[in-house]
């Protein structure tokens, strides 16, 4: 179970950063209020889960 809370942790981390990433990818967008809690929204599940795993 340990390591399906890391893989999970991983993955949730992965799509925090490909999120971010693709931020600024549109020129001419601003940056809305929904992007950025997706981004928070998938950090706080890969926090989460590591914390499970660590436990």
């Amino acid at each position: 179970m340990r390591m399906f809370w890391t893989v999970l942790a991983i993955l949730f981390a992965a799509l925090t950063v490909g999120s971010l990433g693709s931020l600024n990818e549109e020129t001419g967008t601003s940056i809305g209020f929904g992007d950025i809690s997706l981004a928070v929204v998938l950090a706080t599940l890969a926090w989460a889960s590591w914390k499970t795993a660590r436990r």
